[in-house]
């Protein structure tokens, strides 16, 4: 037997914890010997507290030694407290032993499933009713592909006998730390458990792939090696918990038996070795702290030794150099964490904190498995959380002391930087200062606009170029103003509102027509202010601008801008300018077709034209994205008039500027509210042709195929009867001519139910309602089922509570809607289970209520369930024609009730019908 090295820390801990247990627990009892665990309908039942167990110290005895009297004998009841199967490191092999009764009606196939995939050897001996045991092995000695079934945990097939003991004889032994957490299944309660566990065990191994990725690419970014160190830390620790959860088994190496034997301790060493290399680059304890690095070097050392002890040697030397390390470890980072805290290590604190959390799931394991804690989601996996929020620590450290390593070295170069900057100012300021009088007079000399100081009676004081230009002066200097002006009343008026400005502070500004030297009439843009508000005596600055040409191209725009106007407006397309979404401008067109007046439609946004506030959203963001791309945007949209109605229209818009919408967008509309309803009529039309073509073809289909088997039939017994008849006996042609009649009527049903339904669709359903002994019905109905299916394994229930007095429906329909249902439910459950079917009172309505236990319908199928001729797409060889379920619907709707269904594939379904309650009167 090959030697196996699985007993990490936390496994040694929850040893010695269990050895305390044992002696505190020990007299405690399930039951009474000889008592047999009862398994009912429920999905699981847990062995491990039920078992008698006989320990076998010299691993030699067999189940013919073990049934011997002496032997029984010495089986013992386990403790009711804690990990009651967990017997810890023993080289003994122990024979646990249980009764099971099944119940009527208790299924009688299980899965035993042993929840501990590090068992090295697992045999599993069940009474059969003939005599003898039936025999069955597993471990992890034994390739995974052998296992019955694949399975990350010991899962193994048991057959139980109904209303009768079945015994169950479980040896287990293994090298490493010996546990049985055993529990009987049901394959989808198995199934449904495992979903759970496997999508945590997904969360931590994804988690470990990102951390080993993300620090692989940030090493080979900023190439620091505690990156690299971490991503070893992180693989090795993966391959532990993938060889302690059995992943590694059933995915990863499921042929390396000798790996497998091998590769938590392995697993364990390199991660142990690589987080004290990582804790010794990351904390610099060979700077900070000699004599810990020293020490954790030498655990390092230790750890080596460990991996190869693992590789090489026996079991046991293994087992406690891993043991021993792992204490003296933890201990190690966990005091040099305290140190560095306390010398304020950048991320020494996330430091601290990841192995303190580790050590925390640690011991809260132990206690889950002693008993002291109650069993959840949290303390079974307290070691994988714990190991998953000490590597994100871990990386939320290197994280931190990266940041607090950036943040300084950018703190000294702004320093570096601000000292420089400083230097260059004082440098420039004086060079700027020397040249600033100098630009700016420049710029007022070479300005494009005219610039002139006027004494406080109007007289000029200086004027630079562009000014002399605008008045064509030439070389004359120029005096005053008034004799540009047109007239003496002018110049008057505006002398008067510029003295007026003055005095109150403000700025004057006006456009006027002047006179040049030659007498030329030009318009200036005319703006001035006093050079000092408080002191009126040092008069004023004017800018004067040439407008002339501005003038007339004004006057030619708004003499074409009439024109434009008036041809948009006789447009026939509604045509809008828009900026920023606001309506500048709209034509007559426009503002018809959406029934507003153009004044309440100029200024306004274009939102309470849309359908809704959300609709007007994504309509600008998709329209601007194409106007940037393309500068054009066109598309058919849904608005909305003023008085409510909605109509379409197709509309497209330009940029006033390429590629620019906040230059403005012209929209031009077309009203095709028409043409959408002619096209909406011509889609339904030629769906309906397409159903109508549909429901010929499921009509062909049912009739060829559910008419070819009565056919061929009655053309057998022909044959048969042409050329055999006279040399058959009696019964035989008797039998012969009955199944001839037997497939006659198969057909004729067929043929009334296809009528029927024409019937239904053509709203021609005859409805006489009547008098009837409604709980007498519904018992006829449920035994003509259960005689129709005389071969089903369902269990047909009836469970009514509608009370006794009679009711007023039309019978043949009500027939035709429970027998379906009953019909369906029995047909659709192959495997068998119950069929319940009430009927009770709820409101004013009379319920009828069927439900299985059977294959159940598709959740994308529900709605076309009662379609003529539609059948699920799960049905597989199961006969039928599709027409049950709509006859049955249209006979509700006659009615004037209702019926519904819930279920989903494989999982059982319920109809639920509901009938207005009919009086007597």
């Amino acid at each position: 037997m090959p030697t196996h090295t699985r007993l990490s820390f936390a496994a040694r801990l929850r040893c010695c914890g269990l050895g305390l247990m044992l002696l505190v627990l020990a007299p405690q009892t399930l039951r009474a010997e000889g008592e047999a665990l009862v398994l009912g309908g429920e999905g699981s039942y847990p062995l491990s507290r039920a078992f008698t167990v006989l320990e076998d110290r010299t691993a030699v005895l067999t189940l013919d030694q073990v049934l011997e009297p002496t032997q029984q004998a010495r089986f013992m009841t386990v403790a009711q407290n804690g990990s009651t199967t967990n017997f810890g490191l023993t080289p003994s092999a122990f024979w646990l032993r249980v009764s099971l009764r099944a119940q009527a009606g208790a299924p009688e196939h299980w899965l035993l499933e042993v929840a501990y995939p590090a068992l090295d050897q697992l045999d599993v001996y069940v009474s059969q009713p003939q005599g003898g045991f039936a025999h069955q092995r597993g471990g992890d000695l034994l390739p995974f592909a052998t296992r019955v079934v694949p399975h990350r945990n010991h899962v193994l097939p048991v057959a139980l006998q109904r209303d009768r003991d079945t015994t169950l004889y479980l040896r287990v032994q293994s090298q490493g730390t010996l546990s049985a957490p055993a529990r009987l299944w049901q394959a989808q309660a198995l199934w449904r458990h495992d979903q759970s566990e496997y999508s945590l065990l997904s969360l931590y191994f994804g988690l470990l792939i990102g951390l080993f990725l993300y620090n692989l690419l940030l090493y080979g970014s900023v190439r620091d090696r505690a990156y690299l160190i971490y991503v070893a830390f992180v693989g090795g620790m993966a391959v532990v918990q993938a060889a302690l959860t059995g992943l590694g088994a059933q995915f990863l190496w499921p042929g390396q038996v000798w790996w497998n034997s091998v590769s938590p301790p392995v697993g364990m060493a390199v991660a142990a070795a690589f987080g004290l290399l990582f804790a010794r680059n990351f904390l610099a304890s060979a700077a900070r702290m000699p004599r810990m690095d020293r020490l954790m070097l030498v655990l390092v050392g230790g750890w080596l030794l460990a991996l190869l002890a693992a590789l090489l040697l026996p079991y046991t030397v293994s087992s406690w150099m891993v043991t021993v390390l792992a204490v003296i470890s933890v201990t190690t980072l966990v005091v040099a964490g305290l140190l560095s805290v306390h010398a304020r290590h950048p991320g020494a604190r996330y430091f601290l904190t990841a192995w303190a959390v580790l050590l925390l799931g640690v011991v809260t394991l132990v206690l889950h498995n002693t008993g002291v804690l109650p069993s959840n989601i949290l303390t079974a996996n307290a070691l994988l959380i714990g190991s998953a929020l000490e590597m994100v620590l871990l990386s939320f450290a290197l994280a931190d002391r990266i940041n607090v390593e950036r943040a300084e070295k950018e703190e000294a170069q702004a320093a570096s930087l601000a000292d420089h900057a400083m230097v260059q100012a004082l440098s420039q300021s004086q060079e700027r200062y020397r040249t600033v009088l100098q630009e700016r007079e420049t710029i007022l000399e070479n300005s494009i606009v005219g610039i002139a100081f006027l004494t406080p009676d109007g007289r000029f004081r200086w004027a630079n170029q562009a000014m002399l230009e605008i008045f064509g002066a030439g070389e004359q200097s120029l005096t005053s103003m008034e004799p540009f002006y047109l007239s003496r009343q002018e110049y008057l008026r505006v002398g008067g509102e510029v003295a007026d400005c003055i005095r109150e502070g403000r700025a004057y500004q006006t456009e006027i027509q002047v006179r040049q030297y030659d007498g030329t009439r030009i318009w200036i843009s005319l703006s001035g202010k006093a050079v000092s508000p408080r002191d009126l005596t040092q008069g004023t600055v004017w800018v004067m601008m040439d407008i002339t040409r501005r003038k007339e191209l004004e006057a030619e725009l708004l003499r074409t801008s009439s024109e434009r106007e008036a041809i948009l407006n006789s447009a026939l397309v509604g045509i809008v300018l828009s900026v920023a979404r606001k309506h500048e401008w709209v034509n007559d067109k426009f503002a018809e077709m959406v029934g507003y007046p153009r004044d309440e439609l100029i200024g306004r946004s274009s939102e309470r034209l849309h359908t809704d506030s959300t609709a007007w959203e994504v309509f600008g963001q998709v329209a601007r994205q194409a106007l940037l791309q393309s500068g054009t945007y066109a598309c058919e949209l849904q608005l909305r008039r003023r008085s409510g109605e909605l109509f379409w229209v197709q509309m497209g818009g330009n940029c006033l500027r390429s590629h620019e919408p906040e230059s403005g967008v012209i929209w031009t509309f077309l009203d095709i509210t028409e043409r959408k309803k002619s096209e909406e009529d011509t889609r339904e039309a030629l769906q309906q042709q397409k159903e109508l073509n549909a429901l010929r073809s499921r009509f062909v289909a049912m009739t060829s195929h559910e008419f070819r088997t009565p056919l061929a039939t009655i053309l057998s017994s022909g044959e048969i009867l042409k050329h055999y008849g006279e040399r058959l006996p009696a019964q035989e042609k008797s039998d012969t001519l009955d199944t001839i009649a037997a497939s006659v009527q198969r057909m004729i049903r067929m043929l009334d139910r296809v009528l029927l339904i024409g019937k239904a669709e053509a709203k021609m359903l005859e409805f006489e309602p009547r008098l009837l002994d409604l709980k007498a019905l519904c018992h006829q109905l449920l035994e003509e089922a259960r005689l129709q299916q005389g071969g089903s394994l369902c269990e047909l229930a009836l469970d009514y509570a509608a009370g006794a007095e009679p009711g007023l429906y039309d019978e043949n329909l009500l027939r035709h809607i429970v027998s379906n249902l009953l019909s369906n439910a029995v047909k659709y459950s192959p495997l068998g289970g119950r069929v319940l079917f009430r009927v009770f009172i709820d409101s004013q309505s009379v319920v009828f209520e069927v439900s299985d236990q059977g294959i159940g319908i598709p959740e994308g199928e529900l709605a076309h369930l009662f379609e003529s001729f539609h059948r699920a797409s799960n049905v597989g060889s199961i006969p039928g024609t599709g027409l049950g379920l709509a006859i049955a619907k249209n006979a509700v709707d006659v009615h004037g009730g209702s019926i519904s269904v819930s279920s989903s594939a494989g999982s059982g379904t319920c109809f639920t019908v509901r009938l207005p309650c009919a009086g007597t009167s």
